[in-house]
């Protein structure tokens, strides 16, 4: 159940995210599926940076009555980067091992033995589209802690250099097609947005 991947991906802070949801909703994009999450993520840092960093992430599925309905344990291995932006604006991000967490995170960070750890907890509702042929996933973050706000994110898989870069040309215009056009998108993740924030 593991497997290896790239992400193009891209962040814009929101000033209301229920206005976006909304405005994803009420768009053209053909909406495959949604769901409404709230992520409970632990990152380990490691004393060689060479290693990469691990997530162990507590995935609770919310319904639309605002109960959690299953919960989902994984853990995913992050490599380092490979290119630092495509486009000056669209992050290309490192190889993702993904395999089910069966233990707990006690054990995990017993077994692991990380020389650091970061927590970040946020209310997601995501949104699997279809534009121009092509597959995205848009994300509406509201951040529980830390206090970093709420941000929109688009996603896609991708698995070569030339895809990238076709993939990182729609999530622009993808991005002007939701109406965003005057905000500087944020090519981090969240876990280096923290971090910044820290120094």
């Amino acid at each position: 159940m593991e497997e290896e991947s790239f992400e193009v991906q891209l962040k814009v802070k929101l000033t209301d995210p229920a206005e976006m949801v909304n405005r994803i909703k009420d768009s053209d994009l053909n909406v495959i599926r949604k769901r409404h999450y709230r992520e409970y993520d632990t990152y380990f840092f490691f004393e060689d940076p060479e290693q990469g960093r691990l997530r162990y992430r507590e995935d609770h599925f919310i319904s639309e009555r605002n109960e959690i309905t299953n919960v989902r344990s994984r853990l995913t291995l992050i490599g380092l980067k490979r290119d630092q932006q495509t486009q000056d604006k669209v992050m290309l991000s490192r190889s993702r091992y993904l395999a089910p967490a069966t233990q707990s995170l006690r054990f995990y960070k017993e077994y692991f033995n990380p020389t650091i750890t970061h927590e970040i907890n946020k209310d997601r509702k995501r949104f699997l589209v279809e534009f121009k042929d092509t597959e995205f996933f848009i994300n509406v973050d509201q951040f529980m802690e830390p206090q970093l706000g709420s941000f929109l994110e688009i996603k896609s898989r991708t698995w070569s250099r030339k895809d990238a870069e076709h993939k990182s040309q729609l999530v622009l215009e993808l991005l002007e097609y939701l109406g965003i056009d005057d905000i500087h998108p944020i090519a981090s993740d969240y876990i280096e947005l923290l971090k910044k924030l820290e120094y």
